[in-house]
């Protein structure tokens, strides 16, 4: 036996024992159970205390469980209808008006987008010209039918196609050529000058999918304008006017907590914070007040503050003062202890969003580095970025550079947005 398989076997057998030490010698020795005795005979609390703890965390737990179903039971009914929207922003608007004025800036839009496309090409006193002097360009995209005036800025005598049918080209004066597509396909032009010498050389591509591309951009372009942008602005709305209402509840519920104490009805104590609030604080406690004087109980119009205000601190205000209505209890004791949470959840709030701006930033600065390169390459040498947007291809990268960049900061947006 040599020494390579006793070094082996004698590492293989101190594992095994070390295993079996661990392990198997607590459970044969008696060791784990004199630990287990010593740990409740030296118990720093009574028993009793045990249970009190245990049944107050039971009570705080079924409460959480409670908002938790509530809260799940809320989220599943997040579909609301376009009016519940526009009354969440604060606007006063129908949904016949908001759906108009989403129709109109689409058309608008599209009409924008398209007019220049649909202005005639076919002559020389319409059609785009391409300055072109250090002859950098080295393919044209035109469409069916379309014209092109290339001006070289340097004197030339002729100029040459590989196929006339495809693409024809002249010489429109003693700087600038004329080009007009006639079918689809691919030619090569050959600009030279008095000795004959090639001072430039273009490769036509001649496309009927001009117009194609074109129609489609015009209906993205149009459907983010008609259907993106108002239903993202009606969020923005929501989103801010939710911020105001949760800054000025605090104060609020602080101010009926001082009333109920000073003796006023819980009923008057909302009409002093409808008085004094700002909005669209104001404008809630108000609708409170006019739902409960055509009859519904005060509780119910608490709770139903909610659905015009769908933030967690408003559905708690509901249900403390619903809870309240129907078994009683210590009203101001029950408002002082929400204002304590609803203050610790602002400061909660505050102190994630000092936390995460620091990633905040980085995804704005990542974010708006690639247009803001493009920019400046396209102010230094637009003849050099303008493929992007010209060349089929380069059009196609564009895209794809939009959709990842926009995965992207998709994915860091959702990194970032605390849940609490």
């Amino acid at each position: 036996m040599n020494m390579q398989t006793l070094a082996l076997a004698f590492l293989a057998a101190t594992a095994i024992g070390g295993v079996a030490w661990v392990f198997l010698y607590p459970l044969l020795s008696g060791q784990r159970k004199a630990e287990n005795r010593r740990a409740s005979v030296a118990s720093p609390e009574p028993v009793t205390r045990n249970v009190v703890d245990k049944n107050q965390r039971s009570r705080r737990e079924q409460v959480e469980g409670s908002l938790k179903e509530l809260d799940a039971r809320r989220q599943k009914e997040k579909r609301v209808s376009l009016s519940v929207r526009l009354t969440q922003a604060g606007l006063d608007w129908t949904p016949k008006k908001f759906i108009t004025i989403s129709a109109i800036l689409g058309l608008v839009t599209f009409a924008a987008v398209m007019l220049p496309s649909l202005k005639p090409g076919n002559s020389s006193g319409t059609a785009p010209v391409l300055v072109d002097p250090a002859s950098t360009t080295s393919s044209v995209d035109l469409g069916l039918g379309k014209a092109l005036v290339i001006d070289l800025r340097r004197n030339l005598t002729s100029v040459r196609t590989s196929d006339p049918t495809v693409a024809n080209a002249t010489v429109r004066s003693a700087q600038q050529i004329f080009v007009t597509a006639a079918t689809e396909g691919r030619t090569t032009i050959v600009v030279s000058d008095a000795t004959g010498k090639p001072v430039a050389t273009y490769e036509v591509f001649v496309s009927a999918e001009g117009g194609l591309r074109g129609l489609l951009g015009a209906l993205g372009l149009a459907f983010a304008a008609g259907f993106g942008l108002p239903r993202w602005t009606l969020g923005y709305l929501k989103t801010r006017r939710e911020k105001a209402f949760l800054k000025a509840l605090p104060d609020a519920v602080d101010v009926i907590v001082r009333g109920i104490k000073a003796g006023l009805p819980l009923f008057e104590s909302i009409k002093v914070v409808a008085a004094d609030a700002p909005e669209p604080l104001r404008g809630e406690f108000l609708s409170i007040i006019e739902t409960q004087a055509i009859g519904m109980p005060l509780g119910d119009a608490c709770v139903r503050l909610y659905e015009r205000m769908p933030v967690p601190e408003a559905n708690f205000f509901g249900i403390v003062i619903a809870i309240q209505q129907k078994s009683g209890g210590n009203l101001s004791e029950a408002l002082g202890n929400l204002s304590k949470v609803l203050r610790d959840r602002k400061r909660m709030a505050e102190k994630i969003q000092a936390m995460s701006m620091e990633a905040k930033a980085s995804a704005g600065i990542i974010g708006s580095l690639p247009p803001i390169v493009m920019l400046l390459v396209y102010l230094s040498t637009p003849e050099y970025i303008s493929l992007l947007w010209t060349h089929p291809t380069g059009q196609l990268m564009l895209v794809g550079c939009v959709i990842w960049m926009g995965m992207g900061i998709f994915v860091m947006k959702r990194m970032i947005n605390f849940d609490f």
